[in-house]
């Protein structure tokens, strides 16, 4: 074996090895030392944090949609005490423990899109991270172990109509250019900061191209950064970044 691939093999070894200790210790800084993606995920994290307190208020409003186990949510409702949250989650279980976890958070069981309706949801039971309204290519069966619900859909500007959310966070798995459509009215008329996952192959299982969260959001008036900080963003720059997943929009200051 020569020295190149017996290196590669003891960084393989180290990664696994770090990975499984930081799982068990519940500390997934370890793993971010040696893996050059979990430290940008880290930084991201941190990064929706700082936004998280940096514009909510102990009274503010904040929106979630896709909310899985309440991971991001736990936070707003840390920041915002005092405010009215809504959570949205359809995964009837993951719905359910939301309900139980957050009992002063409004949680819906329904996916939100751009138009209401009833639509076919594959659940992956096994990874519910990466559950969607379309099947990602990259799980497999054997993984995933995906069941296909019937679920309800529908919109930011139905489901939100008299509400002032502060932040509003998007994590659909591709499909976040369609919530946004769902919700213009309420984006031009509230202005929230928008928190939102965006990933070029997995929003092209919805049709949409690399640009098009970019249009819609320039178009209502937002410019975008990364969640830790560096933009704004050109067009450009947001569809071809390949290290970026969390973005932040916030709304043009309005012109005097």
């Amino acid at each position: 074996m020569s020295p190149a691939n017996m290196g590669l093999r003891a960084t393989a070894f180290a990664k696994r090895a770090v990975g499984a200790a930081s799982r068990r210790l519940d500390r997934p800084e370890l793993l971010a030392a040696v893996d050059a993606g979990v430290r940008q995920a880290e930084r991201e994290a941190i990064g929706i944090g700082a936004v998280l307190a940096s514009t909510l208020h102990a009274d503010s409003t904040y929106v979630d949609v896709g909310a899985n186990r309440g991971q991001i949510l736990r936070d707003a409702v840390r920041v915002a005490p005092g405010g009215r949250h809504v959570a949205f989650e359809p995964i009837p279980a993951l719905a359910e423990e939301l309900a139980s976890a957050f009992p002063h958070v409004d949680c819906r069981q329904m996916a939100v899109g751009a138009s209401p309706g009833v639509a076919e949801f594959c659940h992956f039971t096994q990874m519910d991270g990466w559950s969607g309204l379309r099947r990602s290519p990259e799980v497999s069966d054997e993984r995933g172990q995906p069941q296909y619900i019937s679920v309800t859909v529908s919109t930011l500007d139905v489901e939100l109509a008299g509400e002032r959310p502060s932040v509003i966070k998007v994590d659909v798995e591709g499909a976040e250019l369609e919530v946004l459509e769902g919700g213009r009215a309420l984006l031009t008329d509230v202005r929230p900061v928008i928190v939102f996952e965006h990933v070029g192959e997995a929003a092209s299982l919805y049709g949409a191209a690399p640009e098009g969260v970019w249009d819609l959001l320039s178009d209502l008036g937002y410019r975008i950064f990364s969640v830790t900080g560096d933009g704004p963003f050109t067009r450009s720059e947001f569809a071809g970044s390949s290290t970026v997943v969390n973005w932040l929009a916030t709304p043009e200051p309005p012109s005097r």
